[in-house]
């Protein structure tokens, strides 16, 4: 696995991103909306992870619901993982990450359909915390 790999298939599907000049081991890229990071990870930098951020941020006094949601999502799927995460003093941000691994390596359409799978299902997390929320999502953003 190399950055190049995830490069050529972002590429070879339209997808636009860009480099992190700060981070270089770092892809960024929006999706509906939602900004989402690809990145190698593990001991030998073969771990694909595809992190999406929804696109509201949350008060931190609203925690407690927002991790019971996640907690939900996690209880009753095998991915993506989701997360709520502090981001600064008051407000959270809720993630979602797949990770894929290929330390005995990969086929392009392997790559492919993990970066595919990961957008698709955090996409799909975002976008069943929206409909359970519905009108309160003007609220959130502080």
């Amino acid at each position: 696995m190399s950055m190049a790999r995830i490069e050529q298939s972002l590429a070879r599907h339209g997808y636009a991103f860009v480099e992190d000049d700060e981070h270089p081991e770092i892809l960024r890229a929006r999706f509906d909306d939602y900004r989402f990071q690809f990145m190698l990870s593990g001991e030998e930098q073969a771990v694909l992870q595809t992190r999406g951020r929804w696109s509201h941020s949350v008060d931190f006094s609203r925690k407690v619901e927002m991790v019971k949601l996640c907690n939900e999502w996690n209880m009753n799927r095998i991915w993506p993982k989701v997360y709520v995460r502090r981001e600064s003093e008051g407000l959270l941000g809720v993630y979602g990450e797949l990770a894929a691994d290929f330390r005995a390596g990969a086929l392009d359409s392997q790559v492919d359909s993990a970066i595919k799978c990961g957008l698709s299902t955090v996409i799909a997390f975002f976008h069943s915390l929206e409909e359970r929320l519905g009108a309160e999502l003007d609220e959130l953003d502080v």
